[in-house]
């Protein structure tokens, strides 16, 4: 037997039994003396061979052994999934590891049987440098969560989640999860602790005109429509500014690239490909639907050579109300200001988590998605992502406004990195609203293009957020760069009450 099919095989010993698993979990965590003596016992036997540690494991009685050994089968197969240090008793790689990474590379899975699941490669719970009630669903209660739902849902990934209505009156609906190994070259290792990823920021619509907004009239409602404007070499100078600060991941706001841009952005990449530190950009881009349908807001990953590697589309319609109708000045052809405007797209039907060489296990939440639980918060608690990024189109962000309330609590809630990216265009519009209202004390001189969480150290701690900003009326050289040092940034404040009006936002 294959080290993963054996693993299926525990794992479903282990869901037969969860009374016993979460009794166990929690034994475990307060008995780290145990735990790793059943810890070491499992890798021993795993050296020797698949075959003698089912012969440990026994019948299965033991869930103590169960458990373990299905433990150090996923420890045994990260080095093979997502680093890139191979112990030194591992070389040359015995025939078992060689059949393994044969598997992954030809099947992008080490599990035999395709009905068993994708096997989700990472230490797995008695590995994760956290508690495992730290990782319970918002509202959960801590003495009830089971750890199998947790187990579970690191390892293999379930086929669908609820969704909330995309509208009031609307039917509730169904996403399917995919989950999605990136096979690349890496030489970088997320699990050293001296690691620190440096984020780059392109808010590229930095003009009003830059971000046009469409509204017109459907079925007896107002809709909007943003379009960006082509703005390929500003993109692509950025990203080689990027470059040559030592960026390893840049990130572009929602709908801020049309098609002539991403190609732009595809060719600056392919040049720094071989000598620049970029390894992966995430692109907000508009795609016009074929057929003459709603028009699509997704976010596409390329990786270091420009090539699109994966794809998320928006789940959730951002459907503005009277007071963002008049912050955003959004009128219609008589100059009226709209009392609400419906978000004019096609939502997607799935959710894409990423497991990511050079980055960790990656998930994308588009603005709106970020404020729903479904499927944001269930995903940040229960999948164990590294990095949730959120890609946004609206005025200055702030450390008070809902975009820290958010990327807060998907940090607290999924001990994760959080990123938000903006762009400019919005903060025009608010600023020529303000002014003619005779709120000059309002006007955002330094707009907030990023916002950078980093996970609380404790379960009663807060996160750490740094705020970055370029000058809205002389915004060179068109981009923000900053290394993950959280030991400089502030802890993010308490949520205050919703404050609606965004304010200025420090460097």
């Amino acid at each position: 037997m294959h080290p993963a099919d054996l693993f299926m095989a525990l794992w479903r010993l282990l869901e037969k039994r969860r009374d016993e698993v979460r009794l166990l979990a929690q034994g475990l965590e307060a008995d780290h003396a145990r735990a790793g003596r059943l810890a070491a016992e499992a890798a021993d036997r795993l050296r020797e061979g698949a075959a003698a540690l089912e012969a440990w494991v026994g019948k299965g009685m033991d869930i103590d052994r169960v458990l373990a050994a299905a433990q150090a089968i996923d420890g045994w197969f990260a080095p093979l999934a997502s680093r890139y240090d191979v112990r030194a008793f591992d070389d040359p790689l015995p025939a078992e590891r060689l059949e393994a990474r044969r598997r992954l590379n030809r099947d992008g899975r080490f599990n035999a049987d395709p009905a068993d699941g994708q096997l989700i490669l990472r230490p797995g719970l008695l590995a994760r440098a956290m508690n495992i009630r730290e990782t319970a669903p918002p509202g959960a209660d801590p003495d009830t969560f089971d750890p199998v739902d947790l187990f579970a849902s690191l390892l293999v990934v379930p086929p669908s989640l609820p969704m909330e209505a995309e509208r009031d009156g609307d039917p509730d609906r169904r996403i399917a999860v995919e989950y999605r190994r990136i096979a690349a070259v890496s030489d970088q290792d997320p699990a050293d602790p001296g690691w620190a990823p440096v984020i780059g920021v392109v808010p590229l619509a930095e003009a009003e005109d830059d971000l046009s907004i469409r509204q017109f009239r459907r079925d007896g409602e107002d809709w909007y429509d943003p379009t960006p404007r082509d703005l390929g070499r500003r993109a692509a100078d950025a990203i080689a500014g990027l470059a040559e600060r030592g960026a390893t991941f840049v990130l572009f706001p929602e709908v801020s690239v049309g098609a002539d841009t991403l190609a732009a952005i595809r060719r600056a990449l392919r040049a720094q490909a071989v000598d620049g530190t970029i390894r992966y950009a995430l692109i907000g881009v508009k795609e016009e639907a074929e057929d003459g349908g709603r028009p699509r807001n997704r976010a596409l990953l390329l990786d270091r050579c420009g090539t699109v590697i994966a794809s998320q589309t928006k789940l959730h319609c951002w459907d503005l109300d009277s007071d963002q109708c008049r912050y955003y000045d959004l009128r219609d052809r008589n100059g009226r200001l709209l009392d609400c405007a419906r978000e004019d797209i096609e939502t997607g039907d799935r959710f894409i988590l990423l497991e990511l060489p050079d980055l960790g296990r990656l998930a994308v939440a588009i603005c709106e998605d970020l404020g729903r639980s479904e499927p944001s918060a269930w995903i940040a608690s229960g999948m164990m992502v590294d990095w949730l990024v959120t890609p946004v189109m609206d005025s200055g962000l702030t450390t008070e406004r809902w975009q820290a309330k958010e990327g807060g609590a998907s940090s607290r809630a999924g001990y994760c990195r959080v990123i938000v990216a903006n762009s400019m265009a919005l903060s025009h519009r608010f600023n020529r609203y303000r002014r003619g209202n005779g709120e000059e004390d309002k006007i955002i001189e330094d707009c907030g293009v990023a916002l950078l969480f980093q996970p609380r150290a404790s379960q009663a701690g807060a996160p750490r957020i740094r705020c970055l900003s370029l000058p809205l009326a002389d915004p060179s050289p068109g981009y923000v760069c900053a290394g993950w040092a959280p030991g400089r940034w502030p802890a993010l404040p308490d949520p205050e009450p919703a404050d609606p009006e965004p304010k200025e936002c420090g460097a």
